[in-house]
Order: C-alpha cells, then structure tokens, then sequence
C-alpha cells in the first residue's frame, strides 16, 4: 500500500467528483491536509459542511486542518463546538490538548487531560500528562484554579448532572462573555435560574435538585443528548474503518 498523499488525494478525488454531494469531501480534504494543501482542504470542509452540517468527523478535519495552517484561534472554535455536540471525541480532544500544550495553557489542559484519562485509560501519556499541567498550573499561578477556566457545555451539563448550579452558572458566564452572540447560552442561564430560585441559593457544593418540571426536562435533555453523542461517536468509529478498508483493499 502507497504511503505518499498523493495516491490518495488521487484516489478520493475520483469519488468526491462521481458523488460531489456526498461526504467523500471530508477524507479528501484530510489527504490534502496532510500533503499540506490546506487552502484546498479548508475550501473542501467549509463548502461540506455547509452541506453536511451534522457531520462531525469532517467538523473534526477542520479544526485539524486550521491547526496544521497556524489559524489556532479558529481551530479551538470549531472543536470546542465539537465537544459541545460529542464531549468523548477522542481526536478533538487530543488536538485541543496538543494545541493548549503548545501555548503552555497549563489550565485549559487540566480538564482536557482528566477526560482524556478516563477515556483512553491504557494509554500512559494522559495521566502523566495530566500530572504534568497541574504540576505547571500551581508553578505559574498557585492561588487560581482551573476548574471553570475551560468553560464549554459538557462542562456546564456535567456540574448540573452533579448538583453544582453555582459553577455551572460561572461556567456560562465565562462562554457568554466569549461568544455574547450566542442566544442558547443565556437560555441555559435563565433554566439554571428557575432551579436556584427552587433552592433559594447559588450552590458551589452539590445540591439535590428540586423536584419541579424544569428538573425533569433538563435529566430528559441530558438524556436525549446523551443518545445523540453515543450515536455520533459510532458513525465515526464506522466512517474511520470503511476509509482503513479502504486503504488496505486500493492497490
């Protein structure tokens, strides 16, 4: 089996052009990152995405391929969006990691690396490196902690499965300071609020929750998404193997 990029740029450009609709764009636009052709490669994902937008392997590409072109601003964006839609996506997560690595973003490493543990348990590099950010983050800054410095959605929907509405609200208020266009974040804000009104206070601590309907929606809403990320990460297990199969069977 070749190993040189352009065997299989050929190769996927051969059936991204007999199906142009179809999600053959992504594992093209992957061989041309690989081979450095990022303008092409990111021209292919944004124009796919349109089309495919629920697509989250090629969503994935892209924060890759942003990385790879030093556009790392852009990049966090789009896989901090995948996390918010898939919190076990090993491959955004890595990236993500790698790239807060490279700034020595000790604190935005720490929650990246701990998910990462639990995800991929045999693989040593995450605790230790995990071990490693904590280490630097009490080195460069002792008093502040890293908890909430890494604010997405998993996160907030983590604390309320826990209890934790105060954090969960810090967590939202840092994402609505950084995106203040977004209107689903200050609809999460307005549902933590009817819970604290339930128990009279902001907790930092567990609570019970209250046993009102918002409660009720909200486990249904974890639920529901719960599903939709067991779903997404199973289409891309499939999707990763059929371009391996491919791979071994093309000469």
């Amino acid at each position: 089996m070749s190993s040189d990029p352009q065997h299989f740029i050929g190769i996927w450009r051969q059936r991204f052009a007999a199906a142009p609709e179809s999600r053959a764009f992504a594992p093209l636009a992957d061989a041309l990152r690989v081979a450095g052709e990022h303008a092409e490669a990111l021209k292919l994902l944004e124009d796919g995405i349109v089309r495919h937008p629920d697509f989250q392997a090629a969503m994935v590409i892209l924060g890759h391929t942003l990385l790879d072109a030093d556009r790392s601003d852009h990049a966090r964006k789009v896989l901090l969006r995948v996390l918010e839609s898939d919190g076990d996506n090993i491959v955004a997560l890595r990236l993500l990691t790698e790239e807060a690595r490279s700034r020595q973003a000790w604190e935005e490493a720490v929650p990246l690396l701990a998910r990462l543990s639990k995800l991929d348990p045999d693989d040593e590099r995450w605790p230790r490196g995990l071990l490693e950010a904590k280490a630097n983050c009490k080195r460069v800054n002792p008093a502040k902690s890293p908890e909430t410095s890494f604010a997405t959605m998993t996160l907030v929907d983590i604390y309320l499965a826990q209890g934790y509405l105060g954090k969960a609200m810090t967590a939202l208020r840092q994402m609505q300071a950084r995106e203040p266009e977004r209107r689903d974040l200050q609809a999460k804000i307005d549902e933590i609020g009817l819970l604290e009104e339930g128990t009279g206070t902001v907790r930092s601590e567990p609570a019970a929750p209250a046993p009102s309907v918002a409660t009720g929606q909200a486990v249904d809403r974890r639920s529901v998404l719960a599903a939709k990320r067991s779903e997404e990460k199973k289409n891309f297990e499939a999707w990763i193997n059929r371009i391996r199969t491919d791979e071994r069977t093309t000469p």
